[in-house]
């Protein structure tokens, strides 16, 4: 006949089987938690990237409508020689007022 055996664990085996169930938890919670922090530093990268394009789009748009500004400020200048503020707010379709912050 067959005999059954049947081992058992002592209670400091229970303990070392628990202790390193609980560490191996903590671990995988460790990792998940490094996953995490991660993937939130490469999306603060991309952003980081996103406000930089930003910054650079706004400057080159700040520096066009300078340029235009310039522009209006040159022809306005021009046409003070031969004109009245008058005549080059009808002419430019401006208001007097604005005409005259240029001149």
């Amino acid at each position: 006949m067959l005999e059954k055996r049947v081992e058992t664990i002592a209670d400091d085996g229970w303990k070392k089987i628990i202790e390193d169930f609980q560490k191996l938890h903590e671990n995988e919670e460790r990792m998940e938690r490094q996953l995490v922090l991660e993937e939130a530093r490469k999306e603060k990268e991309e952003a980081d990237k996103n406000v930089e394009e930003a910054n650079k789009l706004t400057e080159l748009e700040t520096k066009r409508a300078d340029a235009a500004e310039k522009q209006i400020q040159d022809m306005i200048f021009r046409l003070s020689s031969t004109m009245d503020v008058k005549a080059m707010a009808t002419v430019l379709n401006m208001s007097e007022h604005e005409i005259e912050k240029y001149i």
